[in-house]
């Protein structure tokens, strides 16, 4: 049959999120010199405004039950084949049945997933439907080593890749490219933890990370004397990581010079800001790895398997690591101080070598 559009680009877009944010603009650009496809369309939420890689149509208010899956189920059926962008994509049910239905009607074979994590399940019958979507779909591409060994347990005979988080193709645009820049202070980046998919937190343990995070910024100052900076990840109304930015900053003693930045929707504009830094202290994983792009030390608040995963990978060294429920501010403001004053330890990975990584994804 005729189809419409190359290619359905599938992914969490549209929800005020700079990590995804990110996933949606390489994957656009790959999809354009990589892949040769001008006739794309994306799922988006809400509209998508930058500049730099175009606007994304959001998805239309829904009129009635199932309307907006039934216009994914179109568009699919419009395409050549459906690719799935990035992210910790594959752990729900529903959510990997209901990738599945879009792979056949697309097509198997062209149909993709790239740059993302595996697991893990939140049930059996979801690892089953890991397993069938795997050997469903025409290429994956994982982006940590443990994605890899849990969908080669699942599916040894798909075609399954140990391939790269996509963030590091932002370093090939060319006439994007991030500029060094003077740097000066620090950046922090914290994050609500979810206890459930309704976004529902832990407030006794959201309050001790809280507290941790103020003694930390005043420890940093006392030792460093670096102007604070804090800045959005997530814009999102409820998830945002605003929220937590405005707890710390009531608390935090009048004499530390301390900036809030709002979420920006623009990734390439973060990098940038990200490269005049002289440091970052991040809890989200690509305010991790964007530091690591543009060369700005960064102390990698653990949350997660995936930013213990990204650290390992990279190699952050292990000083530089520190579980967000036992941050010892003391030690981390010390970490800093060092750093400003006799340098700080290298990643065992440089970006240029992520950004080839990156590109197997597309390979």
């Amino acid at each position: 049959m005729f189809k419409q559009f190359q290619t359905y680009l599938m992914g969490y877009y549209g929800m005020k999120n700079t990590g995804d944010d990110i996933l949606l603009y390489t994957s656009r650009w790959a999809i354009q010199n990589q892949l040769a496809d001008n006739q794309v369309k994306v799922s988006c939420l809400a509209d998508v405004k930058c500049d730099e890689f175009g606007n994304v149509d959001g998805l239309p208010a829904s009129k009635f039950r199932g309307h907006h899956r039934f216009l994914h189920y179109k568009n699919a059926l419009q395409s050549e084949k459906v690719i799935f962008g990035g992210g910790s994509v594959l752990h729900s049910e529903k959510d990997i049945q209901f990738k599945r239905h879009l792979v056949r009607l697309a097509g198997t074979k062209q149909s993709r997933c790239v740059g993302v994590g595996i697991g893990p399940f939140e049930s059996k019958k979801a690892e089953n439907a890991c397993r069938l979507f795997l050997n469903e779909c025409g290429f994956i591409g994982v982006r940590d080593p443990e994605s890899y060994a849990l969908g080669k347990a699942l599916a040894p005979n798909a075609n399954l890749h140990l391939t790269f988080d996509l963030a590091p193709l932002l370093l090939c645009h060319q006439d994007q490219k991030w500029t060094a820049i003077d740097r000066k202070g620090v950046m922090f980046n914290f994050c609500q933890l979810a206890t459930d998919a309704f976004g529902n937190v832990n407030e006794t343990n959201e309050q001790q990370r809280i507290d941790m995070a103020v003694q930390s910024i005043e420890e940093v100052w006392q030792k460093t004397h670096e102007p604070i900076y804090l800045l959005d990840f997530n814009g999102h109304e409820q998830f945002g990581d605003f929220h937590v930015h405005q707890k710390i900053m009531q608390r935090v003693s009048n004499d530390v010079v301390i900036t809030h930045i709002p979420y920006d929707p623009n990734p390439l504009k973060v990098l940038q800001r990200i490269a005049g830094f002289k440091a970052t202290v991040a809890m989200r994983l690509h305010a991790v790895i964007l530091s690591f792009l543009v060369n700005t030390p960064v102390i990698s608040i653990n949350y997660h398997n995936k930013c213990r995963s990204w650290c390992k990978q990279v190699g952050v060294p292990e000083q530089y690591q520190f579980d967000a429920d036992d941050i010892v501010p003391e030690l981390l403001a010390s970490q800093l101080a060092e750093g400003f004053g006799t340098g700080f330890a290298k990643t065992t990975m440089n970006p240029e070598e992520a950004r080839v990584l990156a590109l197997r994804n597309w390979s």
